[in-house]
């Protein structure tokens, strides 16, 4: 069974990425007993107003965490520029 807060979680994670202009749809996002597991590629949209997709998504990784129902993040990405 899938705890509801992993799965609010997982929106919240999705939608401040889709915030900040990253591109996950050739990454496998996940969230299990509160650590967000963000796998794969990430690339800028053409909307994203940020330089630096490196610095950004470490910047997002602080973020998460802070949110309730995330305790950790593993991130295992490569980034395309």
């Amino acid at each position: 069974m899938v705890d509801p807060k992993d799965v609010q979680a997982l929106k919240t994670v999705r939608a401040e990425f889709s915030k900040r202009g990253i591109d996950i749809s050739r990454a496998d996002v996940r969230v299990m007993h509160g650590v967000c597991h963000i796998r794969g590629t990430l690339s800028k949209m053409p909307h994203a107003v940020f330089t630096d997709l490196d610095e950004e998504v470490h910047h997002l990784v602080k973020v998460i965490r802070q949110h309730a129902g995330v305790r950790d993040v593993a991130l295992e990405v490569a980034s395309m520029r």
